[in-house]
């Protein structure tokens, strides 16, 4: 019974491509793709790893007057006892030379850790402060973390630095220095760089907001040579906008673990360890949107176990050692308007057990393997209104259980167009064409 069902699907599909083909709508394919033309990546100097000229906010909050602190040198901790916005100056004041001084005109070295507890702030910011250096190297390393209070990082660079080298800590397997948010803590990041920060240990990835209740924001900043970019844990409603994220040692951006209501727009992610932007165990009720995602040693964008109902909207993703797109095991998300094109593998995949997915209006074109597939025990899906084209393999390859709905897709260029290995595929309106070794296939 199976083995007639995909045989009435194939024969549904060649009909409609002579019918196409007949009426001349496949007479031209549509225009080319514009290609992105990216730069040549600059290589960050480990030794001058700040690139931004420091820009000095333009409305300052107003830091407390009465600040307090206290330095333990037993656990080599600095904790804030009083104090908001409490700018790094102030903090050395209150403590010992060899924790926190200035070693430079606005170059200061952090020697301790520094714990912003709730009730207190901590401002990083520049003219202050144009680069902090996080003393880090030789299996030692310092953390900034707010827990349950706050830390704002304006306009100024924080990196790892090894003073006996005088260079960043470039190797993250010892640990390395990082700033952490948690227990309902506000971290903002504005028009700054991090980098060369975290390593593989919990808490300590490098730039990471955890626990129910915590939030914040990243903006207009670059973040390089992280062990994650970004990290989330629990979070909801951190917004990530109009950042470059590169040479992260993993993932470019990864929210975890029941993070939600995300917002991730116009960032560039690239040449990044693994994937560019990834969505992992329940990550939900997200935006990933109008981003260049580039040049990642895996997949470029990628919903896991259970991230369900987002939208992966307006995107630029290529070039990725994998695929451009990539739905495993997550429901009812929608993946509109995205450019999809020069990936090793793939395009757009849908696979494991994935449901319910709306694949619309994107373009899939120039992929070395298929434009989009459908695979494993994915199903109930509707692909409609894509244009999928010169892709090396198949423009669309469904090897899954059933309940795909193909429907008013542009398929041409493609050594095959259309390969179906399915009980159900429901195909309407499309155009299917120009494809080297035919329109359709079934087994």
């Amino acid at each position: 019974m199976a083995k007639s069902t995909a045989r009435n699907s194939f024969l549904r599909i060649v009909v409609l491509a002579v019918l196409v083909c007949v009426a001349g709508a496949c007479a031209s394919p549509p225009p080319p793709l514009p290609r992105r033309d990216v730069p040549a990546g600059v290589p960050v100097d480990p030794a001058r790893p700040c690139s931004r000229e420091a820009q000095a906010a333009e409305n300052p909050p107003p830091s407390s007057d009465d600040a307090a602190a206290r330095f333990n040198r037993a656990t080599n901790t600095i904790t804030l006892t009083r104090g908001e916005n409490v700018s790094i100056p102030a903090l050395s004041r209150e403590v010992s030379d060899s924790a926190l001084s200035e070693v430079e005109p606005g170059v200061w070295l952090l020697g301790a850790n520094i714990a912003v507890p709730p009730g207190s702030s901590l401002r990083i910011a520049s003219p202050d402060v144009h680069w902090l250096r996080m003393r880090s190297g030789g299996g030692e390393s310092v953390a900034i973390t707010a827990l349950g209070g706050g830390i704002a990082v304006d306009g100024t660079c924080v990196t790892s630095w090894n003073p006996d080298t005088d260079t960043v800590d470039d190797d993250h397997r010892d640990g390395r220095s990082y700033l952490l948010a948690r227990d309902g803590a506000t971290m903002t990041i504005d028009g700054s760089e991090l980098r060369y920060l975290g390593s593989g240990d919990v808490e300590s990835y490098g730039l990471s907001w955890r626990t129910e209740g915590t939030r914040g924001h990243i903006r207009h900043s670059a973040v390089s040579h992280l062990y994650y970019g970004l990290y989330t844990y629990e979070v909801d409603g951190l917004e990530v906008t109009d950042n470059e994220f590169h040479d992260n040692v993993l993932y470019g951006v990864d929210p975890h673990t029941e993070s939600r209501n995300l917002v991730i727009e116009r960032n560039v992610v690239h040449d990044n360890g693994k994937h560019g932007i990834i969505l992992a165990e329940h990550c939900t009720d997200s935006v990933i949107r109008d981003n260049v995602v580039y040049g990642n040693n895996h997949h470029g964008i990628v919903l896991y176990q259970g991230s369900d109902r987002n939208v992966i909207e307006g995107n630029e993703t290529f070039g990725n050692a994998a695929q451009g797109i990539n739905i495993n095991d997550s429901d009812e998300n929608t993946i509109r308007a995205n450019k999809v094109y020069d990936n090793i593998e793939s395009g757009v995949s849908l696979t494991q057990t994935s449901r319910d997915n709306v694949v619309e209006g994107n373009q899939l074109r120039g992929n070395g393997k298929d434009g989009i597939r459908l695979v494993s025990e994915a199903a109930t899906s509707l692909v409609r209104d894509n244009t999928i084209g010169r892709n090396a393999r198949y423009g669309v390859y469904v090897d899954t259980v059933s309940g795909f709905d193909l429907t008013g897709n542009t398929v041409f260029g493609n050594r095959i167009g259309v390969m179906v290995k399915a009980d159900s595929v429901d195909e309407s309106d499309n155009e299917i064409f120009g494809n080297t070794e035919g329109g359709a296939a079934a087994s």
